[in-house]
């Protein structure tokens, strides 16, 4: 399986397991966007995948967006995306794809990282405690593009 499918179905499963409509061929269109923007300068996201040895398949992956903050005074990054296979939980590859992040930023003068996690996903909140992340009181919204949802 090629790195462009591998990701495409962790996004999609990730998107399945939140029950979020998502279609695999568009998320492996992502998936290879993505892949391409990672060899681009400037960057714009970061995009690393665990497998549990060498060849093996992905189990898990970590996207995260550059973006400008003012809270921060400079560069950041936003992790879009952190998910691992239900196989390859309970493992620390989640931590080790945020700490991995973390030793970029720390080494690239990235001031900080924002995420979000959703409500009662308490592994999410404990793993981003554990590693140093404070919560904020905010609260998030979106707007999809497109035909218009609901009035």
């Amino acid at each position: 399986m090629s790195d462009v499918e591998a990701v495409g179905r962790l996004f999609y499963e990730d998107m399945r397991d939140l029950g979020v409509d998502a279609k695999l061929d568009e998320l492996e269109q992502v998936a290879r966007d993505v892949i391409a923007s990672t060899h681009r300068e400037p960057r714009e996201c970061l995009c690393i995948v665990a497998r549990l040895e060498p060849g093996a398949d992905a189990v898990g992956v970590i996207l995260a967006n550059f973006n400008w903050s003012l809270k921060f005074a400079g560069r950041s990054l936003w992790i879009e995306e952190l998910f691992v296979t239900h196989e390859a939980r309970r493992h620390s590859i989640g931590r080790m794809l945020v700490e991995e992040l973390l030793n970029y930023a720390d080494e690239n003068g990235i001031k900080g990282i924002d995420l979000e996690a959703y409500q009662g996903n308490t592994p999410a909140s404990i793993l981003y405690r554990s590693l140093g992340f404070h919560r904020l009181g905010r609260e998030r919204f979106y707007y999809r593009m497109g035909p218009r949802e609901y009035l």
